[in-house]
């Protein structure tokens, strides 16, 4: 979702429940509504209490899922710097493969599989440039003990960053069950719907509608924003592995 289009359905809803609010004000007269607040009054506030811990819990799901992703990206890129530099340390160039490999995949990433997570999909390339990159590290020749241990601190940031790849991209479609998107609006519609028909003169009435209804509605479209991690307005953008292909290209070019 674009910044563009959750402004306007926002700023749609809130038109439309002031409007919705203005039409009960001329259907229904204010002391009609009011004769109904003592028995309205009190399911609101257990209907709203009960909408406020499940807004609340989602949220925190969202955000904590939104930031684990974050954290693959910046644990993988930091694994593959860290193998890329320790290959390129390599007496005689013997990890030159290896360092190049990882170039590969990175620019695999930003060039293919970046694209292709805004549409939950992952690469098939991607994954196969980092699986080259773990053979060329397990299979260096030189057995001296220097190399063996470089080699074994390789092999192990390439599974770290195997690891954080599938966090990634296990992320891309792990969205909220239909039926928890199903609760959330039905109550805030209902919610919504006590607020439109409050016992309230116009133009308070209105104004209030309109402000509850487009509070409600914009952190319903956060949420949705946050849902999925790689699409929308704020996707998580691929700086990390930019600036990997870039450390790790400098890396190539001085070892050739």
């Amino acid at each position: 979702m674009t910044y563009f289009a959750a402004f306007l359905l926002v700023t749609l809803s809130a038109a439309g429940a002031g409007v919705a609010s203005w039409l009960v004000g001329q259907l229904f007269t204010v002391d009609a509504r009011r004769r109904h607040h003592e028995v309205g009054a009190p399911v609101f506030q257990q209907i709203g209490v009960m909408f406020s811990v499940l807004l609340a819990f989602v949220f925190s799901e969202v955000w904590g899922e939104y930031r684990t992703a974050g954290l693959a990206i910046n644990g993988e890129c930091g694994a593959l710097h860290g193998a890329a530099m320790l290959a390129s340390a390599l007496p005689n160039g013997e990890g030159q493969p290896v360092t190049r490999a990882i170039a590969t995949y990175a620019k695999t990433v930003v060039n293919v599989e970046w694209p292709m997570m805004a549409n939950r999909e992952r690469s098939p390339q991607a994954a196969e440039a980092l699986h080259t990159a773990l053979r060329q590290a397990a299979n260096l020749q030189d057995a001296s003990p220097v190399t063996v241990a470089i080699q074994a601190e390789v092999v192990s940031l390439l599974a770290q960053a195997h690891s954080f790849r599938e966090t990634r991209t296990f992320q891309l479609s792990q969205g909220m069950p239909p039926l928890m998107w199903f609760m959330l609006i039905a109550i805030s519609l209902v919610l919504i719907g006590f607020v439109v028909c409050a016992g309230l003169e116009n133009p308070g009435h209105v104004l209030f509608a309109a402000i509850f209804t487009g509070s409600t509605v914009l952190v319903l479209v956060l949420v949705r924003m946050l849902d999925f991690p790689f699409e929308g307005a704020l996707a998580l953008p691929s700086t990390d592995f930019v600036k990997l292909l870039g450390e790790v290209s400098a890396l190539v070019r001085a070892g050739s």
